[in-house]
């Protein structure tokens, strides 16, 4: 079955753009269980809803939506923010290149963040920030 491209190609751009930073360590999906503090775990996926400017004229969607989901993870609270931070001067604004030439990328804006959050469900004390990442595309 062939695919367009689109989903993956979103997705990999911003896991791409946030390991640009060589002091930042990025995770896409899991963390290992040996690894350092800090660092930001993604979860990232693309939704195709309906009902967008961009859509054909005939009401086909095709306005993507990709979101990065970024825990930003330290062993305090400031540590975490620290990591939030470097994640949000990459991304946000950023307009990415995905390499799909018929696709209309914008910008991505920052859609949510929470404070940092104590998980000891590891064993040790972990604070945990999440900030969500959003783009949306032109096919």
């Amino acid at each position: 079955m062939a695919t367009d491209g689109v989903d993956v190609a979103l997705c990999q751009a911003g896991i791409d753009l946030l390991r640009s930073d060589a002091l930042l360590t990025v995770y896409d999906g899991y963390v290992p269980n040996t690894h350092s503090l800090p660092y930001v775990l993604v979860y990232t996926y693309t939704e195709w809803p309906g009902g967008s400017p961009a859509d054909a004229l005939d009401g086909v969607s095709g306005a993507p939506v990709a979101r990065w989901y970024c825990h930003c993870v330290g062993e305090t609270s400031i540590a975490a923010v620290a990591v939030a931070q470097r994640v949000r001067s990459l991304f946000l604004n950023a307009r990415l290149n995905i390499g799909l030439p018929a696709v209309n990328v914008g910008l991505v804006y920052q859609e949510s963040a929470t404070p940092p959050q104590r998980d000891e469900s590891t064993g040790s004390l972990l604070m945990d920030s999440v900030a969500v990442y959003r783009l949306m595309a032109a096919t």
